[in-house]
């Protein structure tokens, strides 16, 4: 949906939220080093997007064996995680961080495949779509998984720029087309060398980096791996096999990236974030955590986020309210000055004030749908899922069921999880019929 023909730059100021922003960012439009001046107002947005990369994967999430350098240097530098929340699968991942709801809301609860006939539906406004009305450049690089239809295609849905796999890397020709690489519309290469793609990916980002240095940017890196299978050209590095090559690989042009930024000028007022869709497949680490991929145990669905935004996010610290996917078109929205639709219920929560302060934001219940079914829900340190109560600051292992120890609890959020779910089912209805 593209909103740019509705409203202005000037009529969507957040206001609060844009002026937070600005006064951190006062100064640094000076720094960008070609064409016009920068806003201070106008930061740029990397996502760096993982596929089923483990809460456990990455040194500064205590992994013992997958060296991360970059990612905990990151960490350092500024801010990360603890409780943060994806889908537990592909697709309803990619649709909850585009349009900042929960999948189901949006008709995409389930992965997508080849001859799948659905797709993200033009009357979902994406957080590109937001952006895009205020003046920035946008790319999708890596995976899209949200459609094959024409009109699923990532430039029509708010993106200047796409390269990358239509769907996972899985879905090979032993029981589907032959494998697609697109540059823009068009397929540049079919059963691409996968071992490559990590680089080839990080060089088309870098690319529009360095293309869009004078205006601000929103861009996606949306990795293939570690997505089994794995691939990589950091093979026999890692002493956590073909997996952790793999994470190891995206850790180093992480790294290559950033001094890219710092090159242009323009690393102080960039916004890196680096996530994962959902929890590990069959191999990699949950850390303590109970569950994997395909699960909405925490495994499953709980994922590493580390944000490093100089001229923002202060340094050293470790965020550990619950936070999740939703969440970042609110926040890249705020940010940037811009007001998402008042007509569309927005499942996401600015965060803002947290990532500039470090204090702590309620966002709100957190609910754990898997396809159509939602499962559980989260109120402060307490999860009622399938009908068992854990409090996950004591048993973040979810080990001990204490619904009969406490049954007001239990009630209370099982109350609250049959509310939203019928408001969400309502609205689908309204929506999508």
């Amino acid at each position: 949906m593209n909103i740019a023909a509705s409203v202005t730059r000037r009529d969507l100021l957040r206001g609060a939220g844009a002026t937070a922003v600005g006064t951190a960012l006062a100064g640094l439009a000076p720094s960008a080093q070609a064409g016009e001046p920068r806003s201070a107002a106008s930061p740029n947005f990397i996502v760096v997007y993982t596929d089923d990369l483990g809460y456990g994967d990455l040194g500064c999430y205590g992994s013992p064996l997958i060296e991360t350098p970059v990612l905990d240097g990151m960490a350092r530098r500024g801010m990360l995680f603890t409780d943060f929340y994806a889908a537990p699968v592909c697709t309803p991942s990619r649709a909850e961080l585009l349009t900042g709801c929960y999948a189901p809301r949006v008709n995409l609860p389930a992965v997508l495949f080849p001859n799948s006939t659905n797709g993200l539906a033009a009357q979902e406004t994406t957080v590109a779509e937001y952006l895009k009305s205020a003046g920035y450049a946008t790319a999708w690089i890596g995976k899209w998984h949200l459609g094959v239809r024409p009109q699923d295609h990532p430039l029509e849905h708010g993106f200047d720029r796409f390269f990358g796999l239509p769907y996972s890397n899985d879905m090979t020709p032993t029981t589907w087309p032959p494998l697609p690489l697109y540059d823009d519309r068009t397929v540049i290469e079919v059963q691409p060398d996968q071992a490559a793609l990590t680089r080839r990916y990080s060089e088309q980002t870098t690319a529009f980096v360095r293309a869009h240095a004078d205006q601000p940017f929103f861009l996606v890196l949306s990795h293939t791996q570690p997505h089994e299978p794995l691939f990589s050209e950091f093979a026999g590095r890692s002493a956590a096999g073909p997996h952790g090559d793999s994470v190891q690989e995206i850790d180093h042009y992480l790294g290559l990236l950033l001094h890219e930024l710092d090159a242009l000028g323009i690393r102080d007022h960039t916004c890196v974030m680096f996530t994962s869709d959902n929890g590990p497949w069959y191999v990699g680490s949950a850390g303590h955590l109970r569950g994997r991929k395909m699960q909405t145990y925490e495994g499953g669905v709980r994922v590493p986020l580390v944000v490093e935004w100089p001229a923002v996010v202060p340094p050293g610290v470790t965020y550990r309210e619950p936070a999740r996917l939703a969440d970042l078109l609110p926040t890249l929205c705020a940010a940037a000055g811009v007001m998402p639709r008042a007509d569309r219920v927005i499942d996401g929560r600015d965060l803002m004030p947290a990532l500039s302060t470090g204090r702590p934001v309620d966002r709100g219940d957190l609910f754990y749908y898997n396809g159509t079914t939602c499962r559980g829900v989260r109120h402060g340190d307490w999860k009622l899922h399938d009908r068992q109560l854990y409090n996950l600051r004591d048993d973040p292992e979810e080990s001990y069921d204490l619904a009969l120890h406490h049954p007001d609890i239990a009630s209370d959020l099982t109350a609250r999880l049959t509310g939203f779910h019928t408001a969400l089912l309502n609205d689908h209805a309204a929506h999508y019929g």
